[in-house]
């Protein structure tokens, strides 16, 4: 029947055009109907033979990488984004973003860690170009840091209108969050709460109005947590994700950690469906039976060269299917995490910040004869 109805359009269009000229109103009308169906058609046949395909074009991502992304948590995302089909992935800096390189990319993802240190780096002309990118139909994805950049309060993007919750360091620990109907509708995920990790980010509470902008909450918190040496800090009902409009460009940020946990990789890829029209699947290559297991320390990593290249070079050795690399944070190997290690790589031998009780168990792990490395390229899983 499909092909009937193309092939009748085919004909009308065809056989108006041998017509010359054309003598009367009603010929003209006919044209114009044919010539009409004949494109609705095409365009029909060709969604269904992209659907039928699969050969939508592939989301083009921006990872920003530079001083203030740091921890296991940057590496975990990168590498979820380039395992991921749909995806293709690149790696941008200060200096890209200042250069004026996202308008070749459909979504700029904003990692987390320190939303502060990023401003020191792209002060206010970088931060204007992030908010002309978005402006003009850009996407913006945003996690933790992520968030608390998009606040709208000085020295940062001002593209949501919420402020930031004073509340003293909390810690990390994984938190309740509750997914709302709007969320379901939206991101596809059904509503429910979900478990995040949670490392001190920030918690949004009303602001003033962003012109040119429309936000709602897609998740909020249901949980409380501990603050470091004191009472319990209630965060029930806070803000946990929220996405809405800026100029003719998208937001969505998450103020927990979906590309930590296995079991919220799944919001992660939803987040992409109200940016860009469709969720993004995560591949996880099969490893060894028994691989070699290192253990990379990721907190300091913006501060030892080219945060991307280490970025770049952890992938690269995740990648090997004989080694199963764990990104690991100070606080990790002072609790335990080198037990299950056979090598530790800390780059650049920079171990300035590093928990204290974490130090002694390294030279334990050094003593039992396990080798630390301060390179990935160091590493030959054959010996």
């Amino acid at each position: 029947m499909k092909d009937d109805f193309i092939k009748f359009c085919r004909n009308g269009a065809a056989m108006t055009r041998r017509r010359a000229p054309l003598r009367s109103m009603k010929e003209l009308m006919v044209l114009l109907l044919a010539v009409a169906l004949l494109a609705v058609a095409q365009s029909v046949l060709a969604a269904e033979v992209s659907h039928e395909t699969g050969n939508a074009p592939k989301i083009k991502v921006a990872l920003y990488l530079d001083i203030g992304c740091k921890g296991g948590g940057i590496i975990h995302l990168a590498k979820l984004l380039r395992s991921s089909p749909e995806v293709t992935c690149d790696f941008l800096n200060s200096a890209d973003v200042q250069a004026g390189k996202l308008g070749g990319y459909d979504v700029l993802m904003m990692p987390g860690c320190s939303g502060y240190e990023r401003y020191m780096q792209m002060r206010e002309e970088g931060f204007e170009k992030i908010r002309e990118y978005i402006r003009d139909g850009g996407k913006y994805y945003g996690i933790c840091a992520g968030i608390a950049l998009a606040l709208n309060d000085p020295k940062r993007l001002r593209l949501i209108p919420y402020t930031r919750e004073r509340t003293p360091p909390r810690g990390g620990y994984s938190a309740a969050i509750k997914l709302n109907e709007r969320a379901q509708e939206l991101l596809g995920i059904p509503a429910s709460t979900r478990y995040f990790r949670y490392h001190d980010g920030p918690l949004p509470a009303k602001g003033k109005p962003v012109p040119d902008s429309e936000y709602e909450v897609l998740a909020t918190f249901d949980s409380h947590v501990m603050q470091k040496g004191k009472s319990v800090s209630p965060m029930y009902g806070m803000p946990a994700i929220i996405y809405g409009r800026y100029g003719k460009g998208k937001v969505l940020v998450s103020v927990a950690h979906p590309e930590y946990f296995p079991s919220t990789h799944d919001v992660l890829g939803a987040g992409f469906k109200p940016l860009v029209g469709r969720a993004i699947t995560f591949t996880y290559p099969k490893k060894s039976v028994r691989p070699l297991r290192v253990a990379y320390y990721a907190s300091e990593i913006d501060k030892v060269g080219d945060t991307r290249k280490l970025v770049e070079n952890a992938l690269a050795l995740d990648a090997k299917p004989e080694v199963d690399v764990t990104f690991v944070s100070g606080e990790q190997i002072a609790e335990g995490a080198l037990d299950h290690a056979d090598a530790l790589i800390i780059p650049g031998g920079v171990q300035k910040k590093m928990w204290s009780a974490a130090n002694p168990l390294i030279e334990r792990f050094k003593a039992q004869g396990c080798p630390v490395y301060t390179a990935c390229k160091d590493i030959n899983p054959k010996n």
